[in-house]
């Protein structure tokens, strides 16, 4: 394991979230079961005592969750309160006491209702549309419109087709950083550049995976990702840590921050330069940077990850590694005289069997 974060804490939020809701679970069967009737529904996941204290009305019920009981009582007007292991219905027909001063976008007082306790309590919050018949999940921070399955069919088709294309790109991109980080020629253009383009790989696998998660027991047809590409993605991830400015910002961070930028924000260098911990006038785009070498050491076989960091917690930078003897790297902790050896091989043939690849005639990515 490379322990690279290949999710935001929003993302991570949203998968666990949608993974409760995926076809084939018992919530989402009695979501189903609301859906056929048309009879809509509001389901909030979660009965500590701060949450009951901001239901009034209803009544009590405490009995085993079964998805048919879901749907009867969602022909009631009022909210069902789960338990927060989703074992138990707590208690039905109540009335959700939310905050006027929280904002939604919501035009429906059903959903309106729901994005607002959520964003108070921090629950999951279900709003089944009566007049839609649409499904929408809420949490604290944002909320996930589900969507139908011929849309998600061609959705994953689509994303599956983007994924192959943008993996072709990204291998190209990532050969050609190699070959600058070898021959210590790499410039910051070549470093946001390979950000811009492996983070459009990752947010593409992303999309599939959610794509995944709502089709439940349907995705089975749908191919996983290679586990070669999955490597791959991750540990592209790791130019972050070889090039982030460690006096001004926290690498966890810095991946929050860069995973966090919108389509339009991340095709700007600009914001990508400044998620990296760097002002206006500290780098140039065609000035020369040392890559600290965790992206190019993660490719030597057989080499975990702690002692990749201990090799450069000792040497600093890539060219400082490669120009070091097999004694001054066997003294690193995790190394030894075997290993030493191997990292000078693997290196040396690195080095000297890397061609210069060509430059991409076409643009990257249509960012639109």
């Amino acid at each position: 394991m490379l322990r690279v974060p290949t999710e935001n804490s929003r993302e991570r939020e949203l998968i666990a979230t949608l993974k409760l809701l995926s076809p084939g679970t018992a919530l989402r069967d009695g979501i189903e079961y609301i859906l056929q009737a048309k009879t809509g529904g509001l389901i909030v996941v979660g009965d500590s005592p701060e949450v009951l204290e901001l239901t009034e009305d209803g009544f009590g019920i405490d009995c085993p969750y079964l998805p048919s009981r879901l749907a009867e009582l969602a022909k009631m007007d009022g909210a069902i309160i789960l338990s927060s292991d989703m074992k138990r219905i707590v208690r039905a027909n109540v009335t959700l006491k939310v905050n006027p001063s929280i904002t939604s976008n919501e035009t429906g007082l059903r959903h309106r209702s729901a994005e607002k306790f959520a964003k108070e309590t921090g629950e999951i919050v279900i709003a089944v549309s009566r007049r839609r018949n649409t499904l929408t999940l809420y949490t604290k921070y944002q909320h996930y419109l589900f969507r139908d399955r011929p849309i998600l069919i061609s959705g994953a088709n689509q994303a599956m087709l983007s994924l192959t294309q943008y993996a072709k790109t990204m291998q190209h991109v990532l050969a050609t950083l190699n070959w600058v980080e070898l021959s210590g020629t790499v410039k910051l253009s070549n470093v946001l550049t390979a950000i811009q383009v492996c983070e459009r790989v990752r947010r593409t696998e992303h999309d599939l995976n959610l794509y995944r998660i709502e089709l439940g027991n349907e995705a089975l047809s749908l191919q996983l990702i290679p586990t070669e590409l999955a490597t791959e993605i991750e540990r592209s991830l790791l130019i972050i840590r070889d090039y982030f400015n460690d006096d001004t910002r926290d690498v966890t961070a810095v991946y929050e921050d860069l995973f966090g930028l919108s389509v339009s924000e991340l095709s700007d260098v600009k914001n990508i330069y400044e998620a990296l911990g760097y002002s206006q006038n500290d780098i140039g785009p065609e000035e020369i940077l040392e890559p600290r070498g965790y992206r190019i050491l993660s490719q030597v076989s057989r080499i975990p990850i702690t002692v990749v960091e201990s090799i450069i917690d000792r040497f600093n930078t890539l060219d400082a590694i490669i120009t070091s003897d097999v004694n001054a790297l066997k003294k690193v902790e995790g190394v030894g005289t075997v290993r030493a050896k191997a990292i000078k091989e693997s290196l040396i043939e690195m080095k000297t069997g890397a061609t210069q690849p060509r430059v991409l005639t076409s643009p990257i990515f249509d960012w639109d």
